[in-house]
C-alpha cells in the first residue's frame, strides 16, 4: 500500500476505547534527526504530532534525555517538556506524555510545577510519566550524581508522593530522605484533577513496589513472557499493600515497523536501511520481541499483549520522521486485534 493509500485509510481510523496507542514524537534522540538543522527537524515534528492527532492515535510521546544514544554526538536533542508545552499549541485533543521523565534530572518541586503548567497550557492533557534513571553518560555529561539503584529508586519513590501532593494540596511540607519542602507552593495546579502517572521499569523488587504505591500506569518494555511474568509481580506487591491490581494499566512500550514482505524485513535488519542501531540481540531475538514484520506478524504480537492485559501501546516507530509505518499500523494492523468487551 502506498503513503497516501495508507494515510486515506487510516484518516477514518479511531482507535479502540478499551486499547490505546500512542507514538513517539521524533525529537532527535535515536540520531533520527543526524544531519538536519534544528528548525527543520522542527517543523517536521510538528507536522507528525498533528499528523497522529488527525489520523487518531491517543497519544504521543517524547523520550527525557538530553544526549543521543547509540552514540554521543553533537547533534540537536529537544528537551522533552519545552517540546510538550510548544507541541500543545500545535494540537487540541492528543494526549502529550514522557516516557518517562528522569527522577534525578530535576528537582521534584520544578518537575512539579513544570508539568502542571504543560497540563493547564495544553487544556488537561498532560500524561505524567517518570522512572528512577539509568544513561549513566548522560548524567556524568550534564553534571548529575549517578548514585546507586537503590538511592535513584528511594528518590524516585519520594518524587511521586511529592508531586502528587503538589499537584493536590495547597502547601507541601516533606521531610524525606532524599527531599525537602518547607511550605511549598505549587499553582498553577494541573487541569485534570490528577493527570494519569505512568511508572517506567520493571525491577521487581523495588522498581514495581513504587509502582504498586503510585502507578496509575506501568510501562515496561519487555518481551511477553516477562510481560506475563512482570504482571503477576506487580499483582504480588498490590496485594502486599492492599491496592486492587486491576486500577493499575499495564503498558508496553517496543518498536514498531511495517514491511509487506518478511524477506523485505530481514533484508532491512541486515543491512543499514535497519537505521538505528539500538537494536538488542540477534534479528531473530530483534524480531520476536518487538512489533516489526507484517501487518499479520505485528498484529498477532499485539495480540499476544492484548490477550496478557496490557491496554495501551507507545510505540517508536523505526522508519520516522519520513516512514509510512506510523499510518500503516493504525489502517493495516489495529483492525486486526481482538479487543476484549468492555
Amino acid at each position: 500500500m502506498n503513503a497516501s493509500a495508507t494515510m486515506n485509510a487510516s484518516a477514518t481510523m479511531k482507535t479502540s476505547a478499551i486499547v490505546k496507542y500512542g507514538a513517539f514524537v521524533p525529537q532527535g534522540w535515536k540520531l533520527e534527526y543526524a544531519g538536519v538543522d534544528a528548525a527543520t527537524a522542527w517543523a517536521r515534528s510538528v507536522e507528525l504530532a498533528r499528523h497522529y492527532e488527525a489520523i487518531g492515535y491517543d497519544h504521543l510521546w517524547v523520550y527525557d534525555h538530553v544526549e543521543t544514544v547509540p552514540r554521543r554526538e553533537p547533534t540537536h536533542v529537544f528537551e522533552a517538556f519545552t517540546m510538550l508545552a510548544a507541541l500543545a499549541q500545535h494540537t487540541s485533543t492528543i494526549g502529550l506524555g514522557q516516557l518517562v521523565t528522569c527522577a534525578s534530572y530535576r528537582n521534584a518541586g520544578l518537575l512539579a510545577k513544570t508539568a502542571a503548567g504543560v497540563d493547564v497550557m495544553s487544556g488537561g492533557r498532560l500524561i505524567f510519566g517518570l522512572g528512577a534513571g539509568w544513561y549513566e553518560r548522560e548524567y556524568q555529561a550534564y553534571g548529575w550524581d549517578f548514585p546507586s539503584a537503590g538511592t535513584r529508586i528511594a528518590v524516585l519513590d519520594e518524587s511521586l508522593e511529592v508531586i502528587r501532593r503538589l499537584w493536590t494540596e495547597e502547601t507541601v511540607t516533606f521531610a524525606g530522605e532524599h527531599l525537602r519542602f518547607d511550605g511549598a507552593y505549587c499553582d498553577p495546579k494541573p487541569v485534570q484533577q490528577l493527570p494519569q502517572i505512568w511508572v517506567g521499569g520493571g525491577g521487581e523488587r523495588k522498581t514495581l513496589r513504587v509502582a504498586a504505591k503510585h502507578a496509575s500506569h506501568t510501562n515496561w518494555q519487555v518481551p511477553i513472557d516477562q510481560f506475563v511474568h512482570k504482571s503477576k509481580v506487580l499483582a504480588e506487591h498490590c496485594d502486599a499493600i492492599g491496592r486492587n491490581f486491576s486500577t493499575i494499566v499495564r503498558t508496553h512500550g517496543p518498536d514498531c515497523a511495517l514491511f509487506d514482505t518478511e524477506r523485505e524485513l530481514r533484508a532491512w535488519c541486515a543491512g543499514p536501511s535497519g537505521g538505528h542501531p539500538r537494536k538488542y540481540g540477534t534479528d531473530d531475538e530483534y524480531i520476536a520481541n518487538q512489533l516489526v514484520g507484517t501487518p499479520e506478524m505485528v498484529a498477532e504480537k499485539v495480540q499476544a499483549f492484548v490477550d496478557a492485559g496490557c491496554r495501551e501501546f507507545v510505540l517508536w516507530f523505526r522508519d520516522q520522521p519520513h516512514g509510512e509505518s506510523v499510518d500503516r499500523f493504525l489502517a493495516e494492523v489495529v483492525p486486526m486485534v481482538r479487543v476484549p468487551d468492555a
